[in-house]
């Protein structure tokens, strides 16, 4: 008999228990509004900002916890204001920095350095800055730093590797249509921002043939000079031994020449403006959208349109509009999304974007056009507000994990214009925004019907025409020119 007397105590328990559980919000979003957590405190350790003898900053941080020391450097121009005849160049001209060796070494021998060492050596440009990265074990601090400023200093452009360069570009612009992400992609760039240098993806065939060591030189030069430079260091070092390193790099390096340009203002094209791009695939990959309209700053404006775009879709998670109703509901695509981009010197732009089945293409456009309008029509709840702010603050955290990290955060603060404790105030301002103010700048600077709307897919397998949507502009594969 011990058996059912046990089943009845369990019984009774769970009976018991019942009451308890039955005033529990049953919906899950209503479950997490009711978890209590702790504040979060984080209070990261600032870098110490300190002025070498020709001017150039450098923010230091130690941290001793392990024999690591990372270097971070960051020139204020990218390839944007290279002349145009040397954009491409500018593309490879970090390419050409680490693996093209230097005046005193082969580019073996640099790799050979590097492998002994057990370093790290990354040099990227881009459009408005250019980087350079190097890391290893600071018992070998001397020869990462004397490597590292001889890269940047003395490129070497090795022939055979400005050969090997050219034909890998060669290669990338004949295989430039084979995806129609890469398809979409550029064909965005030109039908919103025309031929400006921050619209442009791809290195020609014409531009390519103007790759040489003296242009790359030329090139580089101006890209990586003192003038232009912040630099970061963070891990196993002392203060004083680490400046007196720079300043001995850094003798007789001079002034950066002349040559380049300040950037044009970009003329974002205006719509209503529907553009086809015809490619044989089974998922239609769609585009729309148009000037962003904010720029990143310390006001109410730019911290309600992060949690805005978060919520439409920007977020990744199900709760997003784009992704619950394109997704979730309808099924139409696997991947939804939205962004909207802002910078400290100018707008960017706003899109949301989908990679759709084939036979829900219009409908998919007409929803997406429609969900970007509903920002501005249907308000934002309170808990929809909420957890973009929760999820915003425990992300934004994870950008300061280590040292490495903090210094990096402080040079892009530098780099955009933005004041060192740029950290709390984002803090503050998303955790500042209301349901009120998202609706306001959605109705402010979302316009779903003058947007840009670019499709790439195969018309034949659209559920109707495009044209029922407005007037379709052409746009063959071969004409998008990078």
């Amino acid at each position: 008999m011990r058996a059912p007397i046990a089943v009845l105590a369990l019984s009774a328990l769970v009976t018991a228990a019942r009451p308890a559980v039955a005033q529990q919000p049953t919906d899950p979003r209503a479950q997490l509004a009711a978890l209590k957590v702790a504040p979060l405190h984080f209070n990261p350790p600032t870098p110490k900002r300190v002025m070498l003898s020709n001017g150039v900053a450098v923010y230091l941080l130690e941290d001793h916890s392990l024999p690591l020391v990372d270097v971070e450097i960051v020139s204020r121009v990218g390839v944007a204001h290279l002349p145009d005849s040397l954009w491409g160049v500018g593309w490879q001209a970090d390419n050409l920095m680490r693996i093209g060796g230097t005046t005193r070494l082969t580019p073996d021998s640099v790799d050979k350095l590097i492998e002994f060492y057990a370093l790290t050596a990354t040099i990227s440009t881009a459009n408005e800055t250019s980087t350079a990265s190097f890391s290893g074990l600071s018992k070998y601090t001397d020869q990462l730093l004397d490597l590292g400023f001889d890269l940047l200093r003395n490129p070497r452009n090795d022939t055979s590797r400005v050969r090997l360069t050219a034909a890998q570009q060669q290669e990338s612009w004949r295989r430039r249509n084979d995806t129609p992400g890469s398809v979409l992609g550029r064909a965005w760039s030109q039908v919103l921002m025309g031929d400006h240098p921050l619209g442009r993806t791809q290195v020609t065939p014409q531009e390519i043939a103007g790759f040489t060591p003296e242009r790359f030189r030329w090139t580089q030069q101006r890209l990586f000079c003192p003038d232009n430079l912040i630099l970061g260091v963070s891990g196993d070092f002392t203060e004083r031994e680490m400046l007196a390193r720079l300043e001995r790099l850094f003798r007789g390096w001079g002034k950066c020449p002349s040559g380049l340009r300040p950037l044009p203002p970009v003329q974002f094209t205006h719509g209503p403006r529907l553009v086809l791009v015809e490619k044989d695939v089974n998922q239609s990959n769609i585009r729309m959208g148009h000037a962003g309209g904010i720029r990143v700053g310390n006001t109410p404006e730019y911290f309600a349109a992060q949690v805005a775009d978060f919520l439409l879709g920007g977020g990744g998670g199900f709760n997003s509009r784009l992704l619950q109703r394109v997704r979730s509901d309808s099924g139409f695509a696997y991947s939804v999304f939205s962004v909207w981009n802002a910078d400290t010197r100018r707008e960017d732009q706003f899109f949301a974007g989908a990679q759709v089945r084939a036979e829900k293409t219009v409908a998919a456009v007409r929803l997406m056009r429609n969900l970007v309008g509903s920002m501005a029509t249907e308000p934002v709840t309170a808990q929809d507000v909420k957890l973009a702010q929760d999820n915003e603050v425990n992300s934004f955290v994870f950008q300061f994990e280590n040292a490495g990290q903090i210094v990096a955060q402080q040079l892009g603060y530098a780099v955009d214009g933005l004041p060192p404790n740029w950290f709390d105030l984002y803090l503050k301002g998303i955790q500042a925004v209301t349901p009120a103010q998202v609706t306001a700048v959605s109705k402010q600077y979302l316009h779903p019907d003058q947007m840009v709307i670019l499709v790439v897919g195969k018309p034949s397998a659209f559920d109707k025409p495009l044209t029922e949507i407005g007037p379709v502009v052409r746009l063959p594969v071969d004409s998008i020119r990078r």
